[in-house]
């Protein structure tokens, strides 16, 4: 099938559809006019999106016979017609679309204040054939007075007129019946709760509310205890399996860094504190932007919540699970024991600094630290203490 006759094929389509689109339309022209009543916002929505419509035809048709040529004026009808399709486009898009969506609220009632008009006409001509059959089943009071099926209850007529549909502006705007309605529903609510009490005083029998079991909450140190060894993962393990028997690569920081030593050299950053350290910079470099640092009592709490959470942890690494090797070895080192005053490292310190000469003397009287200095310092304050404690004595 060669591409003339696919166009004609199409064009053929397209008028016959146009013939029985045309043979559709009502005949008079005040069909087609606007309602004057109508709501002027859709009646603009369906001319604009009618007229875009066709522009779209008119351009596919002009696309059509003029598929080979590439004259002049096809080109200036093809961008007048483009032009106006985006024309209409921003109308629908800026214009129609907001304004509609502002006035959703009102254009719903509108209708819906049609269509019950449209449903209460045609409940109105069925009343009146049925009022037509049921005229032979009236029947006469006692005065002699007439009495119709939908006369006999007034209070009916009334509940009616409130809860039913409101003619009019009325429609549109709030309906109070629906306040009576919830009103009644209260003064029910009420006095079955008024009735289920005085039967259950009545009764005699204490029945007490019931009430969902809640557990109290406890605090998070007592959670952190309970939680066993054996499920916390050793971080020092972790770490081996991330670097010794992965093949992917790692960033290592350079030896002796400011940035992977802490505690004035007695202890190193591990790789998880490295981490957050790098995502931390990061996060600063992105933003441009400084984030604060920790004061001391967060210091303090991450201190005691790292002692609680990750006991065995000596270097700056976790040893977790080798059965409490880190612990040990972080008590004997930094605890305090025996009532001593001061922890091992800081004892060693001051030992060194004490026992440690200086450069030797060159006999020139210079200011070098001679041997023997302090010692001679020591024994003076020796002899010193001796000479006060017999002096007591005696």
């Amino acid at each position: 099938m060669t591409v003339e006759d696919s166009i004609g094929s199409l064009l053929a389509t397209l008028g016959s559809a146009l013939e029985s689109a045309t043979t559709a339309f009502p005949d008079g022209e005040e069909q087609f006019l606007p309602p004057a009543e109508g709501v002027s916002l859709l009646d603009i929505k369906n001319d604009l999106l009618l007229s875009y419509l066709q522009n779209l035809v008119f351009l596919v048709i002009i696309k059509l016979r003029n598929a080979d040529s590439r004259a002049e004026t096809s080109c200036d009808i093809k961008a007048d017609v483009v032009k106006k399709l985006v024309e209409l486009r921003v109308y629908l898009e800026r214009g129609v679309r907001p304004l509609e969506s502002k006035l959703k609220y009102q254009i719903d009632k509108v209708v819906r204040a049609a269509e019950e008009d449209d449903r209460r006409n045609t409940q109105k001509s069925r009343g009146d054939k049925d009022s037509k059959k049921k005229a032979a089943t009236k029947t006469l009071n006692q005065d002699g007075d007439v009495w119709g099926e939908s006369d006999s209850d007034p209070r009916g007529a009334g509940e009616e007129y409130l809860n039913g549909p409101v003619e009019g502006d009325m429609s549109v705007g709030p309906r109070p019946a629906a306040l009576l309605r919830n009103t009644d529903t209260t003064t029910l609510k009420k006095d079955s709760s008024t009735k289920s009490r005085s039967t259950a005083t009545t009764s005699g029998a204490y029945k007490p509310p019931r009430i969902t079991p809640t557990a109290m909450p406890e605090p998070p140190s007592t959670k952190d205890r309970e939680v066993p060894a054996r499920k916390r993962r050793s971080q020092l393990l972790d770490e081996y399996v991330d670097e010794e028997l992965s093949t992917a690569p790692r960033a290592q920081p350079s030896i002796g860094s400011n940035s992977t030593i802490i505690k004035h050299g007695r202890g190193a950053m591990s790789s998880r504190d490295r981490e957050k350290e790098r995502e931390r910079i990061e996060y600063e470099e992105r933003n441009f932007t400084r984030l604060p640092a920790e004061s001391k009592a967060e210091r303090r709490k991450a201190r005691l919540r790292g002692e609680r959470e990750r006991r065995d942890m000596f270097g700056g690494e976790d040893w977790t699970g080798l059965g409490g090797l880190g612990d040990r070895i972080n008590r004997s080192v930094t605890g305090k024991s025996r009532g001593e005053k001061a922890n091992v490292l800081e004892r060693r310190e001051k030992r060194r600094r004490e026992t440690q000469d200086g450069p030797r003397d060159d006999g020139s009287g210079g200011i070098n630290i001679r041997i023997g200095e302090s010692f001679e310092k020591r024994r003076r304050i020796m002899q010193q203490k001796a000479e006060k404690k017999a002096r007591r004595k005696g």
